[in-house]
């Protein structure tokens, strides 16, 4: 039998979030590419309705009927939570400037109304392979998560795929009609951008903060930020032009039901995307949003007007591959590669623990759950049995 050279790794239902989430974004630039463009936009409404997306992730739990208990830990951690939930607030609001900045530097922001749900979707593809790197750093130093050879040859492979798709879209000749300035501050926002995810993770994994509070969180600071920005619009005058005239050019010459029946499709986007990127990130952790994001990013680039676009889906497949490697959704089945993936590492965990139970005989049995037991015997190491019928018996 022809030993397979990648072999699947551990899949189960969580992962179909990742699917919903793919889509989501798709859906969403698809709309920004046919839709937006027919009509206009007003970017201090779309912070609020973004705002108000984020906050309704607070009522799934209500809708899934899921109840919050605290734990004594729990709540003794939770007495910290001003403090948890203010750099929290602090890290998103310097995210949110981060994205917002380099836009009204390159002078793009007035003449292109048509913003995405990530912003990896609209620059090089070298961005998303540097912020793999800065988010392994961080996940390795707030969280101890461990990397291993097959994630380094994920990462190289990835980049370099992403430099040459970079070269034939000529991605780094629009870089040079920017300033310095322009291009340090977008590979700065890198830093922002995997923070403001591992923050988020280490809230809910380290210090137990329900998922909807975080995002909720989150909402609140976005409301604050909608806020500023819309005092900054309606700060300027009419003579000075640009934001002013942008902002009330908005309600003249169109039909209010469709600008309404716009915010809300946007609201509903935002939600559904809010609440899925929430959970991702509370299930797994923010490395698996790259899948997302580099799907929603080919999508992009394939819908341009861009004749050299075909020569990329080679290099398309192979970061592909190699973010499904990275994230051991695949495994490279050679060389000792997939040793220390995480189903390797569980399926030894569980190995060692049935060879602990079978070297220790005193050990006759072991409650798992009210209807079954492990029952240690010679000839079998240990043996689930089910309790049904035992009291009978007994009797």
């Amino acid at each position: 039998m022809v030993k397979k050279i990648i072999i699947l790794g551990e899949l189960n239902k969580k992962h179909l979030l990742l699917l919903a989430f793919t889509l989501c974004q798709i859906a969403h630039k698809m709309y920004n590419r046919y839709f937006y463009p027919l009509v206009r936009s007003n970017t201090a409404f779309d912070y609020y309705v973004i705002s108000f997306g984020m906050m309704s992730v607070v009522f799934l739990p209500w809708i899934m009927r899921i109840k919050n208990v605290e734990s004594e830990k729990e709540k003794k951690l939770h007495k910290k939570k001003y403090l948890h939930y203010t750099i929290l607030a602090l890290i998103f609001l310097a995210y949110i400037i981060m994205k917002v900045v380099p836009p009204f530097m390159k002078g793009k922001y007035a003449a292109d109304q048509r913003r995405s749900l990530n912003s990896f979707s609209e620059g090089a593809f070298l961005i998303m392979g540097i912020e793999m790197i800065v988010l392994a750093i961080i996940s390795y130093f707030m969280l101890k998560y461990k990397y291993y050879k097959h994630h380094i040859i994920s990462i190289v492979t990835f980049i370099i795929c992403g430099i040459s798709c970079d070269l034939f879209l000529n991605y780094y000749k629009e870089m040079q009609e920017f300033s310095f300035l322009i291009n340090f501050v977008e590979y700065l926002s890198i830093l922002t951008d995997s923070v403001n995810y591992y923050f988020q993770k280490y809230m809910m994994e380290k210090l137990y903060y329900p998922y909807w509070r975080v995002s909720l969180c989150l909402g609140l600071t976005y409301l604050v930020f909608s806020t500023g920005f819309l005092i900054y619009f309606l700060s300027g005058k009419e003579e000075d032009g640009g934001l002013f005239m942008l902002f009330y050019s908005y309600f003249k010459n169109e039909n209010v039901g469709i600008k309404i029946g716009k915010l809300l499709i946007v609201y509903v986007s935002i939600t559904i995307n809010s609440a899925l990127n929430i959970l991702i990130i509370y299930y797994f952790n923010p490395n698996y949003i790259l899948i997302s994001f580099q799907i929603s990013k080919i999508v992009q680039v394939l819908i341009d007007e861009n004749t050299e676009k075909y020569y990329c889906i080679f290099f398309f497949v192979f970061q592909f591959l190699a973010l499904m490697i990275y994230l051991e959704i695949l495994e490279l089945n050679f060389c000792g590669l997939n040793e220390n993936t995480k189903s390797k590492i569980n399926y030894r965990s569980r190995l060692e623990l049935t060879e602990d139970f079978g070297r220790h005989s005193s050990i006759d049995n072991i409650d798992l759950n009210k209807d079954y037991f492990l029952e240690s015997l010679d000839a079998h190491p240990i043996e689930m049995k089910s309790k049904i019928g035992l009291d009978t018996d007994d009797k």
